[in-house]
């Protein structure tokens, strides 16, 4: 049951713990012997699942060596955090540690692969995604990427027979093909034939308006070809409808289109501030270079890339975990719903627990999200991890409010790190780099312009004014909050009525300290999710 993390797909837990009810004459046999990973890693996961409530009871162990500290890493970006993996896997590979195929990078949200792929390919290292498409080869990349092709250049055909009617906009296969037939017999284009729509008898006069109305869309969205390859992205997606058509999509299934759509805006703001000539012409060369994957080299010593979802079922001699943050793991959608939650520290577990020899777990002072940069927290499940198990590499200053000349080169190694987790996320102090006895990437991408202007609160990411008379807050079990002389801890727990109401609160200290919520200077951790 520790590793049920399909719930989504139909699977229930309870199948299992009720299975006994149900069959009370079977026989329970425990699989707690462990042949894969080393006894620091088991120890990590098994302190992390006992704190679910919806389990069998159980004990891993393992007659493996003790192994390395299972690591921890705080990065100032995700760029960092993907160009220090890189650098550190060709360093160990160069140096005859291991192989590439020995290593796996895990995620919670698709998306996240765009910027370690990116790394990779900068390394030269080969690396496959497994269960999944290159970012580039995502339908919605490749849908977007389209309308820009077709801005770019009205006469292509093949991104105009891609967008046309997506989002469907009543442009069915019938009328498309009377527009084709127009368009050979007259040797036009595709959108050259569009504009001739109500010439052409044999499509309806509702086909001929939606025509025309894409027509109008596509001019519009023409005369923004000069603005920022990223502005006009957001532009894209709000005027044809297609952020919309992807929400919807993702109401669906346990999809994160939306996901991939704001990386690829991310993206086109990072060539815009590494490229000189950052036009429209020159992002869509550089995505054709970038996502021209090789598929005849069937070299199988690569370095594996996947969701954690995925790994299930897989091994690695060393496996890297990233983003683990806040809203993102456990997912945003989690954060209401304690069950939804468990399977969330279920799906940490599954990822642990498919690391051998070396595991590091990874999150970041910043990330973007949709066109903003935002402050970033660690995930709550790092404060369930077992601080003797554990070594961390943090900053040894907090995030830079403006551009201090960029990142330093040193990095502060913090073994008892439960006691320094969260003072990386001091606004007032300055980044440093990374411990120089770490092998990371030698050439790391320049701040963003203006840090100070760009980093938002919670409150202004969701448009909101706080004035007037404080809110009371809605305190409850398993919220993040903060406490000016002991740091950001997680409610356990909540006892008792009105001004009696109490709640334990367990710090980063892994002290449990109990505070009446009436008197308490408690304040929630921003929820920096986009939810």
């Amino acid at each position: 049951p520790d590793q049920s993390i399909y719930a989504w797909r139909g699977a229930s837990i309870s199948n299992i713990l009720e299975f006994e009810k149900d069959y009370p004459e079977a026989k329970v046999v425990r699989l707690e012997q462990n042949y894969r990973s080393t006894k620091r890693i088991l120890r990590a996961a098994d302190d992390l699942i006992a704190n679910n409530k919806q389990r069998k009871q159980k004990q891993l162990f393992t007659e493996n060596d003790e192994g390395e500290p299972v690591r921890l890493v705080c990065f100032p970006h995700p760029n960092d955090e993907s160009d220090a993996i890189a650098a550190r896997i060709a360093s160990e590979v160069e140096g005859g540690k291991r192989s590439l195929r020995d290593y796996a990078i895990f995620y919670r949200v698709n998306a996240f692969s765009r910027p370690l792929e990116y790394a990779m390919m900068k390394q030269g290292i080969p690396y496959q995604v497994v269960r999944g498409l290159e970012f580039f080869q995502r339908k919605e990349v490749k849908d977007l990427l389209c309308y820009l092709q077709l801005i770019n250049n009205p006469s292509n055909d093949v991104a105009f027979n891609r967008v046309v009617n997506l989002p469907a906009r009543g442009i069915g296969k019938t009328s498309l093909q009377h527009v084709i037939n127009h368009a050979q017999r007259y040797q036009l284009t595709m959108l050259e034939a569009c504009r001739e729509a109500g010439l052409i008898e044999s499509l309806s006069k509702r086909a001929a308006t939606a025509i025309n109305k894409f027509v109008t869309l596509i001019d519009v969205l023409t005369t923004s070809i000069h603005m920022p390859v990223s502005d006009l992205l957001v532009e894209v997606v709000e005027e044809t409808g297609y952020g919309d058509y992807v929400d919807a999509q993702d109401a669906k299934a346990d999809e994160d289109r939306r996901g991939n759509v704001d990386e690829l805006i991310n993206a086109a703001r990072e060539f815009e501030r590494e490229m000189q000539e950052s036009t429209l012409e020159a992002f869509l060369e550089h995505v054709a270079l970038v996502s021209d994957v090789d598929d005849l080299d069937a070299d199988p010593d690569r370095v594996t890339l996947m969701t954690m979802h995925a790994s299930k079922g897989l091994e690695f001699p060393s496996v890297f975990i990233v983003g683990v943050e806040h809203g993102i793991l456990p997912h945003e959608r989690s954060l209401e719903d304690p069950a939804a939650e468990e399977e969330e520290r279920r799906l940490l577990f599954v990822g642990i627990t498919r690391a051998e020899q070396q595991l590091q777990l990874s999150y970041c002072q910043r990330r973007t999200f949709r066109g903003q940069t935002r402050i970033a927290s660690p995930s709550q499940f790092l404060y369930e991890l077992p601080r003797d198990e554990m070594e961390c590499h943090i900053p040894t200053g907090g995030l830079s409010t403006v551009g201090l000349g960029g990142l330093g080169s040193e990095y502060e190694l913090e073994p008892d790190f439960m006691d320094d987790i969260n003072s990386d996320f001091d606004v007032d102090q300055s980044l440093s780099g990374y411990d120089q006895s770490e092998e990371l990437a030698s050439s790391i991408p320049a701040p963003l312009e203006d840090m100070a202007a760009q980093l938002k609160t919670a409150a202004q990411l969701i448009g909101k004014k706080v004035k007037g008379k404080k809110k009371a807050v809605a305190f409850q079990p398993g919220m993040q909050v903060h406490h000016d002389e002991y740091g950001t801890g997680v409610i356990k727990t909540i006892t008792g009525k009105g001004p009696k109401r109490t709640a334990t609160v367990k710090f980063i200290d892994q002290q449990e300290r109990k505070f009446r919520l009436a008197f308490a200077p408690l304040t929630p951790v921003a929820d920096t999710s986009d939810g």
